[in-house]
C-alpha cells in the first residue's frame, strides 16, 4: 500500500495546478495533481509529465486511465467502487483515497486500496 504523504513515510509531494502556466513551475521530478481538465491532461501526455487526477465519477476514472493517468485520487464515497473498477480491468495507474486521517490506512488497507495520499502531501497551485 502506497502512504503519501504519511508523516514517518518520506515522499515526493504532489502539486495541485488548474493551469498550463502552473505545470510549467513544478519540480521536473513532480507529480501533477489536478481535477479533470482534458486540455490539462493533453499538455501532461504530450509533455511525458506524471500526473494525478482527482476523479469524481467513475466515467473520469476510465477516461483518466485510457489517457495514462498515473493516479487516480478518489474520496472515500467513490474509493471501494474506483478500485474495484480499477482491479477489474487491470489499470496501470493506483487508486489513491484522499485523506487527512491517519484511521483511514485501515479503511484501505481492509478494503484493499492501492494507498493513500495525504492532504499534507499535495502542495498548493503555484502562481
Amino acid at each position: 500500500m502506497l502512504l503519501i504523504g504519511h508523516e514517518l513515510i518520506p515522499s515526493t509531494p504532489f502539486y495541485r495546478v488548474d493551469s498550463v502556466d502552473q505545470i510549467a513551475k513544478t519540480p521536473s521530478n513532480a507529480t501533477i495533481l489536478f481535477n479533470f481538465d482534458p486540455t490539462l491532461i493533453a499538455y501532461c501526455s504530450t509533455q511525458k509529465l506524471s500526473f494525478a487526477l482527482h476523479v469524481k465519477q467513475i466515467k473520469e476514472l476510465v477516461l483518466a486511465n485510457a489517457l495514462g493517468a498515473s493516479y487516480f485520487v478518489v474520496d472515500k464515497t467513490l474509493a471501494l467502487h474506483a478500485q474495484k473498477v480499477a482491479d477489474d480491468y487491470l489499470f496501470e495507474g493506483k487508486v489513491l483515497l484522499l485523506s487527512n486521517d491517519d484511521n483511514d490506512i485501515e479503511f484501505a488497507a481492509s478494503h484493499t486500496i492501492d494507498g493513500i495520499l495525504f492532504e499534507s502531501a499535495i502542495t498548493s497551485s503555484l502562481s
